[in-house]
């Protein structure tokens, strides 16, 4: 009797052994089954650490922007466009991570967790590999030309769907015919990030959007407000200046005329508390998810932030820092009468397409908020930066010259919409180094919004 106890007691264990086994196995095959299944020794995928075979990358209108079969990678025939998208698609040996090439490697290489790699079975052969992106290869060609070599972003998208139309980050390189970037270190500074998705900037006076909504729905008799501004002001002992002495300004011309000192008292009107809110609505301190990619944090943490500081933070400068792609979700919200779109790079399919139409975006501003920042915005355009300029376009815009200090040049932005029912567009440009906002980066804006409307317009 003890002999027979002793060997079920031997069985019992060895099949708790079998099932924590199978257990441990299934934790780990859930979690790194992908991991395991695209390592480039994977002989059925991969060749020479390349994969043998792909499915096909395309921009929204069929354009053919990476292609893979037989273990050989194929771009863009034209070189522009292919410097131009190698920040969207991806490098040959996979150094930009949100590249399509690593982010959606698993649609590409045909494999998923429920079917297997699923391009090998004949009876799952339907379901496509390949990828069509909401970008549009031509609009980005002409933004990497119209950024002349400089650092920088440029990003549009349609903010009533959220799809991004555009993407650029500069410096780049071609893909089909990647340098040595150890060669020519100070070039290549940065390469491999996506600065649409992957920095975060000193945002300087485009946060003044941030601060406005606060004092809209928070201040009262904003309109009969007058700000004196002499040039300057002094905040608690912290000077803070302005670009010019603007003289008496209303709430509409200090945004306008993009007066520190005017903000700078708006700003300690609200107090940090209420500002720090308004600054969280708007997405900092938080990350997007772009079909599965995160973008970096843009963060405005105002705890500490008193007296003149706080007056800065106001103004977008203190430690403020914003991310492009986030930031132009918000100038879409303000477009989308208060409600944000969840941006995406990737076409949806007639499922995912009803599924967005139902979720219908997250509302971050009132309606009434979002007009009067409208009329403000459209108010700039007419006032400071020239209806001729933007002829046609119908802009709303703000513009922001970010100090970074080090006795570098300021970072440049410019940022807004077209108020048309026919081309619902928003953008975002941001020039690293490049100096006064409207000056530098107002010019790349037109010459992108222009093409844009003219493929889109009506359609």
């Amino acid at each position: 009797m003890k002999l027979l106890t002793r060997r079920a007691l031997v069985v019992l264990v060895l099949a708790l052994i079998v099932v924590a086994g199978i257990f441990i196995f299934a934790v780990r095959y859930l979690g790194e089954a992908e991991s395991w299944v695209q390592h480039s020794a994977n002989p059925h995928l991969y060749e020479n650490g390349q994969l043998k075979a792909a499915g096909t990358i395309y921009d929204r209108n069929g354009k053919i922007l990476l292609q893979t079969a037989d273990g050989v990678s194929r771009y863009n025939d034209n070189q522009t466009v292919r410097m131009a998208l190698m920040h969207a698609v991806g490098d040959p040996k996979g150094n930009v991570v949100t590249g399509a090439r690593v982010a959606f490697r698993e649609r590409l290489s045909g494999w998923n967790l429920l079917k297997g790699i699923y391009r090998f079975n004949q009876k799952l052969s339907h379901f496509s590999s390949d990828i069509n992106l909401t970008l549009d290869a031509d609009l980005c060609a002409v933004a990497y030309n119209a950024l002349k070599g400089r650092k920088g972003t440029v990003g549009v998208c349609n903010y009533k769907t959220g799809e991004i139309l555009c993407m650029v980050s500069t410096p780049t390189f071609d893909p089909q015919y990647p340098p040595d970037i150890e060669e020519d270190p100070d070039r290549y500074e940065g390469v491999y990030l996506n600065r649409f998705l992957s920095a975060a900037y000193t945002p300087g006076s485009v946060f003044k959007l941030v601060t406005a909504a606060a004092a809209i729905e928070n201040l009262e008799n904003l309109d009969s407000q007058v700000y004196h501004c002499d040039g300057k002001t002094v905040i608690d002992g912290e000077i803070v200046t302005c670009p010019s002495a603007h003289g008496d300004v209303s709430f509409e011309e200090a945004l306008a005329k993009s007066c520190n000192v005017a903000f700078a008292q708006i700003t300690m009107a609200l107090g940090a508390e209420r500002l720090q809110q308004y600054a969280d609505k708007a997405g900092f301190n938080s990350s997007l998810a772009v079909n599965g990619i995160k973008t970096r944090i843009g963060r405005v943490n105002l705890a500490g932030a008193k007296g003149g500081s706080l007056a800065w933070a106001g103004i977008g400068q203190y430690s403020d820092t914003a991310n492009p792609l986030n930031f132009l979700t918000y100038i879409g919200a303000i477009a989308n009468d208060g409600v944000r779109m969840k941006p995406r790079i990737v076409k949806n399919n007639l499922i995912s397409s009803l599924a967005a139409s139902i979720s219908g975006g997250d509302r971050i501003l009132t309606a009434e908020t979002a007009g009067k920042l409208e009329t403000m915005m459209r108010n700039n355009v007419l006032e400071t930066y020239g209806e001729g300029n933007y002829s046609g376009l119908q802009l709303c815009a703000k513009s922001g010259t970010a100090e970074v200090g080090e006795g570098k040049q300021p970072h440049a932005w410019f940022a807004g919409y077209l108020d048309r029912e026919d081309c619902p567009l928003a953008f975002v440009v941001v020039v690293e180094n490049g100096g006064g906002g409207s000056r530098v980066a107002g010019p790349v804006a037109r010459k992108v919004l222009q093409t844009a409307v003219g493929h889109y317009a009506g359609e």
